[in-house]
């Protein structure tokens, strides 16, 4: 009997297994030995192959929901495929090149940014996309700046030492000459920079009510900005798309468990702890990208469901995340592709947010 180097062994056997997620990825129908025959290995034997399943089923990567029937791919197995496909799986320059530009149409107002990314992954995956960030009450202030958006118009721009962004448009009624604004923004920041925003709006509102000579003639706006800043948000941002397209594609197989995902998304201070962990779990780690598949999962919910994470970083700061929801059986090569790709092209936009211009007066004309 002929005896294979452990390493041709192991190889075969590897094989197999990511021939069986991929097989039941694609058509849903557990995976016979016959057929692994027929399709993937025609120069191994029946027997030879029925055996590798069992060593495969009794290592805890398959097993067999009818004594009669073939194969399918547990937890284990869909993690030992998603860790294979993080080191070999590429995606191809054209299709990148395809979404860069379906990106670039669908953010180019910033207002927009989070709830378009959301929808971008919704629709190029066919599942749930989300994108999440903290909540910028929590942080300390790096800078805030004023850009004229027309006569009587002013944008707003907070950004935080997390590199996390809150932008909104302020009315004044009046021309402030971009002089001026240049004062009052190099005024706040020599004042604030480093403080949470409770202490930064403490100091401003003293600075206000004394009549400090840097904000004569913009003291009103000073003001009208701060009454912004202390306008109670709800919590973290959250932006969930494409629930709908779920339920659209789903098998009866699958329905409860995207009705129980559903609850979770719904309850979302839930969803946002969970993804609270995630993000604080990935900076510590300096992970880029993760999947949770199925029992991973923290939330009973999602036991049957995976998600597929990217943490966005300003820097050396994690800012926020974005990522796929979908079934155990989702075509990994694809989404942890469509994940890091469209991660890499919201932290461009972030990073563009947060190198705002603070020269001279050219800056603002």
């Amino acid at each position: 009997m002929r005896i294979l180097k452990p390493e041709i062994a192991k190889a075969r056997k590897e094989k197999i297994l990511r021939w069986v997620v991929q097989q039941f990825v694609e058509t849903r129908r557990p995976v016979g030995s016959q057929m692994i025959v027929s399709s993937a290995l025609q120069d191994v034997s029946s027997a030879t192959v029925r055996n590798i399943m069992k060593e495969l089923e009794e290592e805890g990567y398959l097993y067999q929901p009818h004594t009669s029937g073939g194969r399918i791919p547990t937890d284990k197995a869909y993690r030992y495929y998603v860790d294979y496909l993080a080191n070999v799986q590429k995606m191809a320059a054209q299709e990148r090149q395809r979404i860069e530009e379906q990106y670039d149409a669908r953010v180019n107002e910033v207002d927009n940014i989070l709830v378009q990314t959301s929808r971008l992954l919704a629709m190029l995956s066919g599942a749930a996309g989300f994108v999440y960030t903290s909540n910028v009450q929590d942080q300390r202030v790096q800078r805030l700046d004023f850009i004229p958006l027309a006569p009587g118009m002013i944008l707003a721009v907070l950004v935080t030492q997390s590199g996390a962004v809150r932008h909104w448009p302020v009315r004044t009624g009046y021309i402030i000459e971009p002089s001026r604004l240049r004062v009052l923004s190099r005024f706040i920041n020599e004042a604030i920079s480093g403080l949470t925003l409770a202490e930064a709006r403490r100091i401003l509102w003293q600075h206000v009510q004394s009549g400090h000579r840097d904000l004569a003639g913009v003291a009103d706006l000073a003001a009208q900005v701060l009454k912004d800043i202390e306008r109670p948000q709800t919590g973290d941002e959250l932006y969930v798309e494409g629930i709908g397209r779920l339920l659209e594609n789903t098998t009866e197989d699958d329905y409860e468990d995207l009705k129980q995902m559903m609850r979770v998304v719904e309850e979302r201070e839930r969803f946002s702890s969970l993804l609270s962990e995630k993000m604080t779990d990935m900076e510590k780690s300096n992970q880029k990208l993760s999947v949770s598949i199925g029992s991973e999962n923290e939330l009973k919910e999602l036991k049957n469901l995976s998600i597929v994470t990217t943490a966005c970083r300003v820097g050396d700061k994690t800012v926020g995340m974005l990522g796929i929801i979908g079934p155990k059986h989702m075509e990994y090569t694809r989404v942890m592709s469509l994940v890091n790709f469209i991660g890499d092209l919201l932290e461009a936009s972030m990073q563009n947010w947060s190198v705002l211009p603070t020269g001279g007066d050219e800056d603002y004309e």
